[in-house]
């Protein structure tokens, strides 16, 4: 996964019944991975949604 990460986590694909497709379903997104974080070709996947909207973080400024 080292070479071109960001091409892998665009064509990832989940082998093992792991959550983060439910999570994309409700709106999350990969922000990050870290290699073998689990073990050789077990990397952690880091995931993020925006909360709330652009709107009232702009009326916050």
């Amino acid at each position: 996964m080292y070479p071109d990460v960001w091409q892998h986590v665009r064509n990832i694909r989940n082998f093992r019944d792991h959550p983060y497709e439910f999570y994309q379903k409700i709106g999350f997104v990969i922000v990050g991975v870290i290699h073998d974080a689990n073990g050789v070709g077990k990397p952690d996947i880091f995931m993020a949604k925006r909360v709330g909207s652009m709107a009232a973080f702009r009326q916050q400024e």
